[in-house]
């Protein structure tokens, strides 16, 4: 029976083990997406104004905080900017106005799950200038490596501390030994903080450097100070010796382990999805139960490696079910919460570590399956071959966990796709005792239109010009005229790549329409939204 059971379940490892070695292959090629996303500008991304004004306008499509801005001119002289943030809507505020040439915008700004972004802005005064001074980037994968690496220690240090006091005070307090605060608050403390500095410099955008206490100081500003007061809080109390009650001593273990999970809905994807109370509870419920099994492994293989204690097996084995599947079940109410299109599974980063995550949640199934069902019996019964395999298969699941949480982690650099915020399709129709024309702005990434134009007689017959051209114009904005030479298209009509218009107010548009060698029109409008 017991070959039986090792063959079972060999044969459903097996296939797991076999997407676990290839599933990071999934993640290798992906980029780390930023999780707000840049809706529109005023001035749109290469504009030509007339004069450059005195404020830039940023439309994103959640709330943002900003970090910083800056500008830079085509000679490459700098200035700092200073912000107005109204909700989505961010104002920044140019002190020396520009007379002439190109204007690079840097910004950077932290989206509500507590991601920074950074991008940047080019628009134009007067005419482009021959040459651009480009703000300096920083690179960021080292410092992204170091924000995982630590991100994934913190979480199951948090996890040994607190869901291991919770482990020991309720299933094993026989075996409670006294625990020096001390020890146990002074690496968690440390983790914390470095998290923080880390977290400080990723949106400073300066990369893996010391850069004195100004990452803190950002970081303090954020949510992620208010994560790490009450990660570091849970860890005190998970460590204060009670040892004469112990009643109180439970009491603490949970109180720390609430604290420990209530940490996890300050920071995160759960900040920016509906319903969002929904995606706070189902972390906090994920959290919890992930701490408590990650914080049990380590007494049950202790436990086993000297003496075999066979009442905390006994009672792990019956408790568990119920925080594994509630473990089970927050996880995958938050996942579809998070992924709103199951075409973005493996289209997107987050969902590459979405199916990763579930290859090894499969396994992890697996094996505590076999663990309960065909090894905890016989170890309790004495066998001391299960009693070998049940410890082995501890420290399975103790590679596996460590494995989940570093999956998990990596969702600090790809958050679940923002719903796509559309740009409106333009469409106006314009007439003249000569010609007709029909034309249409389809946006297209990044920043551009597709501008097409059908033209007729006025009869609404077929007409065959020699030319069109398209002018675009903004004279409220102070917009000249941009000229656009269209081209025949094969499909039909005349086709170039414009200047994106996200608001059809005042802009006006100038069809020109070469007829034949000595017959042009002038086709004048506005710009109409379908």
């Amino acid at each position: 029976m017991r070959s039986k059971a090792l063959n079972w379940a060999t044969s459903l490892l097996q296939p797991a083990a076999f997407l676990l070695m290839f599933a990071p292959g999934m993640l290798l090629p992906a980029i780390a997406h930023a999780h707000a996303v840049l809706v529109s500008s005023s001035p749109a991304s290469n504009e030509t104004l007339a004069n450059a004004g005195g404020a830039v306008r940023l439309q994103f499509n959640e709330p943002v905080r900003v970090i910083r801005a800056a500008s830079r001119d085509a000679g490459g002289v700098s200035q700092n900017l200073t912000a107005d943030t109204s909700g989505a809507t961010v104002t920044l505020y140019l002190q020396d106005p520009i007379e002439h040439g190109s204007v690079i915008v840097s910004y950077r700004v932290e989206s509500e799950d507590g991601h920074p972004i950074g991008g940047s802005l080019v628009f134009h005064v007067g005419a482009p200038s021959s040459s651009t001074t480009a703000m300096p980037q920083s690179a960021t994968s080292t410092l992204a490596v170091a924000i995982w690496t630590v991100h994934t220690v913190s979480i199951l240090y948090l996890a040994i501390v607190v869901g291991g006091a919770l482990f020991n005070r309720w299933l094993d307090p026989g075996r409670v030994a006294p625990v020096r605060t001390v020890a146990a608050v002074v690496p968690g403390a440390v983790l914390l903080l470095t998290g923080l500095y880390l977290q400080g410099l990723d949106e400073l955008g300066v990369g893996l450097v010391y850069a004195g206490l100004e990452p803190l100081a950002t970081a303090a500003k954020g949510n992620g100070m208010i994560a790490a007061v009450l990660a570091l809080l849970s860890i005190v109390s998970a460590s204060l010796p009670i040892p004469s009650n112990r009643r109180a001593a439970r009491g603490v273990a949970v109180l720390a382990m609430c604290i420990a999970s209530a940490a996890f809905a300050f920071t995160g994807h759960c900040n920016v999805v509906e319903p969002r109370w929904l995606a706070r509870l189902c972390i906090m419920l994920h959290g919890a139960a992930l701490m408590f099994w990650i914080g049990s492994l380590l007494p049950l293989w202790r436990s086993s490696k000297t003496r075999f204690n066979q009442r905390p097996l006994l009672d792990f084995s019956r408790a568990v079910p119920l925080p594994f599947g509630l473990m089970l079940v927050a996880g995958a109410t938050l996942a579809f919460i998070e992924l709103p299109e199951i075409s973005q599974l493996f289209s997107s980063l987050y969902g590459r570590i979405l199916v990763f995550k579930v290859g090894l949640v499969t396994a992890l199934c697996v094996l505590a399956s076999y663990n309960r069902f065909y090894l905890t019996k016989p170890a309790l019964a004495g066998n001391q071959g299960a009693r070998v395999r049940l410890r082995r298969s501890i420290a399975c699941e103790m590679v596996l966990a460590i494995a989940i949480v570093g999956a998990a982690s990596l969702w600090r650099f790809a958050g679940p796709a923002a719903s796509t915020v559309e740009q409106p399709r333009l469409s106006v129709h314009l007439h003249s005792a000569k010609v007709m024309a029909q034309l249409e702005l389809s946006p297209q990434p990044p920043g551009k239109a597709n501008a097409r134009v059908v033209v007729m007689g006025p009869d609404f017959g077929s007409l065959e010009p020699r030319s069109v051209s398209l002018r675009l114009m903004n004279p409220d904005a102070g917009v000249e005229p941009i000229k656009y030479p269209l081209a025949k298209s094969p499909e039909g009509g005349w086709k170039a790549d414009v200047l994106s218009v996200s608001d059809p107010r005042g802009w006006k548009v100038d069809v020109e329409v070469l007829i034949d060698d000595f017959t042009s029109a002038h086709l004048e409008g506005s710009l109409l939204t379908q």
